[in-house]
């Protein structure tokens, strides 16, 4: 019965440096992140949506980590989907640092972005320029903010070759809302 005892001693203290670990490093993820990405085909203005971005800020560090899976978007187009679900492509990861020194979730006015990040897509990094906002928002007390985040790319640049008819460059918008911190 000692032993039980102090084996959950153990535990709560280890459980308890634990969190106030992560607390202190102020990281906080979500997968339910929007995305959109907008393309062409001939005069057509393309869209697919995915609500499975997975985003990870560090508060302290303004570091941030994104990883989404090509298959989860959808279009308005069934075939369009269908090659979407069936793509052999890899996660989509952008890892990078606002140009902030942290991220303040606190009543605080609008921040703009901009910044570079490395994308890893289609088993080729490549350094892009992306800019966005945080804009504050109250009477909510959860989320204290909106992340956008906009940046253009080839395909190409990639190794993905489209299609006749489909436009090379994409334009990616990105919106996440942010908890507020204690």
């Amino acid at each position: 019965m000692g032993e039980i005892i102090k084996t959950a001693w153990v535990a709560a203290i280890v459980l308890l440096l634990c969190s106030s670990t992560i607390r202190a490093q102020q990281r906080y993820q979500t997968r339910e992140g929007m995305v959109e990405v907008i393309g062409s085909y001939r005069d057509s203005r393309v869209i697919a949506t995915s609500d499975h971005l997975f985003i990870v800020i560090n508060y302290q560090t303004a570091e941030i980590g994104l990883s989404l899976d090509p298959a989860t978007l959808r279009t308005e187009t069934d075939s369009l989907n269908v090659i979407l679900i069936n793509s052999p492509l890899m996660p989509v990861i952008l890892e990078g640092k606002l140009n902030i020194p942290y991220v303040n979730t606190l009543q605080q006015p609008d921040q703009e972005l901009n910044f570079t990040a490395l994308l890893h897509m289609n088993k080729i990094v490549k350094t892009i320029y992306a800019n966005g906002a945080i804009k504050h928002s109250t009477g909510n007390d959860n989320f204290s903010s909106l992340l956008t985040l906009n940046f253009k790319l080839r395909l190409s640049d990639f190794g993905i070759v489209l299609l006749e008819g489909w436009s090379d460059e994409i334009t990616i918008q990105i919106y996440q809302a942010m908890l507020k911190t204690q």
